[in-house]
């Protein structure tokens, strides 16, 4: 089962435009381990691989978790990341986390402990470059709906929400 640490990746690399999708038979995401600041960071190693003949860079990358319209947690790449062409090994995404309103985290953790996701929305965004060209990618869906589309359980969200 995959877990909830590799969505952001696997996202971007989903969401690729049609005119980057060989790209996503190229590249390959193979395990991770995550490591949480407080909640003001989050470093996320990944293994991954780049057969392509170019490189791939992770630009920018921002989700974001609302509960009703309020925002609850925002994990923003601290710097771009580049993968080489014919490259595999670890990647390291230093992230920054941004929680405006503890108290609202704490009630999303309680409410992903009872499975009720109805009011939960996740918005992600990123800009994503292959050789010279550059997308931007911009995605928003509920919860239940992000997490299924990954086959994630909001069991592994909490875990990675440190609950």
């Amino acid at each position: 089962m995959r877990r909830a640490r590799i969505l952001l990746l696997t996202a971007a690399l989903v969401a690729l435009p049609s005119c980057m999708r060989s790209l996503v038979r190229e590249v390959h995401v193979e395990s991770l381990s995550i490591e949480t600041h407080g909640l003001s960071g989050v470093d996320a190693t990944v293994r991954m691989s780049n057969a392509a003949d170019r490189e791939l860079r992770f630009e920018s990358i921002e989700g974001t978790l609302f509960y009703d319209r309020g925002e609850v947690l925002c994990v923003t790449l601290h710097a771009p990341v580049a993968v080489a062409p014919h490259w595999a090994g670890d990647v390291r995404l230093r992230c920054r986390m941004r929680v405006p309103d503890r108290a609202a985290l704490y009630a999303v953790r309680r409410k992903l402990a009872r499975g009720e996701m109805q009011r939960m929305r996740v918005s992600l965004s990123m800009r994503i470059g292959v050789g010279t060209a550059v997308k931007k990618i911009v995605r928003r869906s509920s919860l239940s709906d992000f997490l299924d589309t990954f086959g994630v359980e909001s069991a592994d969200l909490l875990n990675d929400l440190g609950e």
